[in-house]
């Protein structure tokens, strides 16, 4: 009988342990390096996405994107145009996530897939 009501006890502390680990595992991979690589008969674009964590706040992240972007004209490769934006993010412990603030666009992390997916792209982290 005790070990049944010790098993009761300890099922869900080990439950909330093996979810806190996944969590973990989650946050430690999203400070990096990430990028992305896109091609259509009209243009090329290469983007960087660089995450760090906010020293400032918990769950903060300073994203800094930045994009190459060359259009295809009558089957030509123009000039390159260059942009770079600064976002910030928060850390949605429930759902595994963050979400720009800017835009509201949400970012799902995969760990074991080495990259992390916005809306339809999906960047590979360095």
């Amino acid at each position: 009988m005790r070990t049944f009501i010790l098993k009761i006890i300890l099922l869900p502390i080990s439950l909330l342990a093996a979810c806190g680990g996944k969590s973990r595992e989650v946050r430690d991979f999203i400070p990096g390096t990430y990028v992305n690589h896109a091609q259509s008969a009209y243009s090329i674009a290469d983007d960087t996405l660089v995450i760090k964590a906010d020293a400032l706040t918990e769950n903060g992240y300073q994203l800094t994107r930045r994009t190459g972007f060359s259009r295809v004209l009558n089957g030509q490769l123009q000039a390159t145009q260059h942009k770079t934006k600064v976002f910030t993010a928060v850390w949605d412990e429930a759902k595994q996530t963050l979400q720009i603030t800017q835009n509201g666009l949400i970012i799902l992390f995969q760990p074991g897939g080495h990259q992390l997916e916005i809306a339809n792209s999906k960047y590979r982290k360095l």
